[in-house]
């Protein structure tokens, strides 16, 4: 698969000079690439279909009014574009401030243990997977963004570095965190279904 990424950046750099050398259909071939890859990401945070549209539309026309800096040796242009739609997309959650996040009263994130913390994490029940589903929900949304890149789509940490502008180490410490932090929203989650 590593290979087939190669050849997959490499074409995208060649399509990239070729734009910035003036053929614009290179573009719409670019587009058509990552469309979809742009449009799932989007997706995920923005149920709305007329936002989802037009932020996806926004990355895009970032992405070629941006064009002439994206450099190769930082990252891929898929990585590079979903940059763009990171940014984007909390753009769009902040200017929409309609986020109803779970208050974390109850036990405090240093007393959770990494094992009860795998243990809640781990389960694979429904009902579990429907508890963890709500919690990374209520996450802030770069956070949610950052649980979505690492655990769904399985980007390494050095690419999500470059996308979210953050150091390899920050991401490394607030994965775990943000762990800790599910953790605790689950079993707050939990406790009041029984209630």
């Amino acid at each position: 698969m590593g290979n087939r990424q190669t050849v997959t950046a490499e074409e995208d750099a060649r399509l990239v000079k070729s734009i910035l050398d003036g053929n614009r259909v290179s573009f719409r071939m670019l587009i058509n690439r990552h469309a979809a890859t742009v449009r799932m990401f989007v997706a995920r945070f923005i149920p709305m279909l007329e936002d989802e549209e037009e932020v996806t539309q926004d990355v895009f026309m970032k992405a070629y009014e941006s064009l002439q800096r994206f450099d190769t040796e930082k990252a891929n242009f898929k990585t590079w574009l979903l940059r763009i739609a990171y940014h984007a997309v909390l753009k769009h959650l902040r200017n929409e401030s309609r986020l109803e996040l779970v208050g974390l009263e109850g036990l405090e994130l240093e007393t959770i243990s990494d094992e009860a913390t795998d243990a809640v994490l781990g389960d694979t029940t429904s009902y579990r997977l429907i508890l963890l589903k709500q919690a990374v929900s209520q996450l802030a949304p770069d956070d949610h963004m950052l649980i979505s890149l690492y655990y769904y789509d399985g980007h390494p940490l050095k690419e999500i570095a470059y996308i979210v502008d953050r150091t390899d180490s920050y991401l490394s410490s607030r994965l775990q965190w943000l762990r800790k932090k599910i953790y605790q929203t689950v079993i707050k989650l939990e406790r009041h279904e029984k209630d």
